[in-house]
């Protein structure tokens, strides 16, 4: 029995949908991605996928203006709760309007790659809250995101739960310093998984993550990188209000090392005397470039605020292994 045939004789539920977006500048008419005659590649996959296949700048008779209507078109498109998912095809986005995700159960993807920075696609964010999530199950994976500086990457609306972002790579390369710079902006959501993603900026942004009244998300396996100029990352998490019950685990704070090396001023700021909030276990931290081991953390005011577990602060070229984070 072949592949095809096993995966037809399994017990797998059949359901959903998947939409395509298209960018009007990966393949031009001359290289053969859009034909005159109706041969190429993507005339041929929209007719594979009649009423599928979404795209801007009028490649292969799709009409949309730009990259965002054709993203929101395809979006309109899918079915509560059905898991439909709008793949996005190699190439560069732009969003240059808040893109509303607003379909429960709905999942935005690009090709899946080992590595969130071996992704195959870019969106690159004009506006503010580029991705407006206002639903439950929403899934965000496999693709690099550019903020617009002074703005979110992502806002999760009150009561958008159980959502799932993977394998993102969150580049802030470049953008200009501003502390208002922030990829999630969170208010009231719960049990949300962010895994396998990785982060970088080289000024002086905002956190990385900003949570309302949140509770129960959980962080493992990403990267954290700040550059190697002179600057300094304020905190990466913040949590406000009664933001209760998460979980960072297998983390890596890293600095680019150089003459004048960037720094983590404080990675976790928390709420004073609010129990429960986080707990970290097994997370990985610069030893260059956090000054104390105890700057892990602030603001939080008890040790039953924030927990630690077997965090290390790394050693540097004289000694091998590192320093046991603890509260200060």
């Amino acid at each position: 029995m072949n592949l095809k045939d096993l995966i037809a004789a399994a017990d797998l539920p059949d359901f959903g949908e998947t939409f395509y977006a298209v960018d009007a500048d990966f393949r031009t008419i001359a290289q053969g991605w859009s034909k005159s005659d109706g041969t190429g590649p993507l005339d041929l996959w929209a007719e594979r996928n009649p009423g599928r296949v979404f795209g801007s700048g009028g490649i292969g008779g799709l009409g949309y203006a730009t990259d965002v209507l054709a993203l929101q078109a395809a979006i309109d498109e899918m079915v509560d709760f059905r898991g439909d998912k709008l793949l996005l095809t190699p190439g560069s986005y732009s969003v240059g309007t808040a893109l509303a995700m607003n379909v429960p159960g709905m999942r935005l993807l690009g090709p899946p790659v080992g590595h969130p920075k071996r992704g195959l696609v870019t969106v690159t964010a004009t506006i503010d809250a580029a991705y407006t999530i206002s639903v439950d199950d929403v899934e965000v994976g496999h693709h690099t995101m550019i903020p617009l500086t002074a703005k979110n990457f992502i806002d999760i609306a009150s009561g958008a739960d159980r959502g799932y972002l993977h394998h993102l790579f969150y580049n802030a390369a470049g953008v200009a310093a501003s502390t208002s710079t922030e990829f999630v902006n969170g208010t009231t959501c719960v049990d949300w998984l962010v895994a396998k993603c990785a982060f970088y900026v080289d000024d002086a942004q905002g956190d990385a993550f900003t949570l309302t009244s949140s509770q129960r998300w959980v962080w493992e396996d990403c990267d954290f990188m700040v550059g190697i100029t002179a600057i300094a990352w304020a905190s990466v998490f913040t949590f406000l209000t009664s933001a209760l019950g998460h979980i960072a685990r297998r983390l890596y704070f890293r600095g680019c090392g150089g003459a004048t090396p960037a720094v983590y001023t404080k990675i976790f700021t928390g709420i004073a005397d609010i129990n429960g909030q986080l707990m970290v276990t097994d997370c990985r931290v610069d030893g260059t470039a956090l000054a104390t081991a105890g700057d892990i953390e602030a603001t939080f005011g008890t040790t039953t605020d924030i927990e630690v577990a077997e965090n290390y602060q790394t050693g540097d070229a004289t000694t091998e292994g590192g320093v046991l984070v603890k509260l200060t």
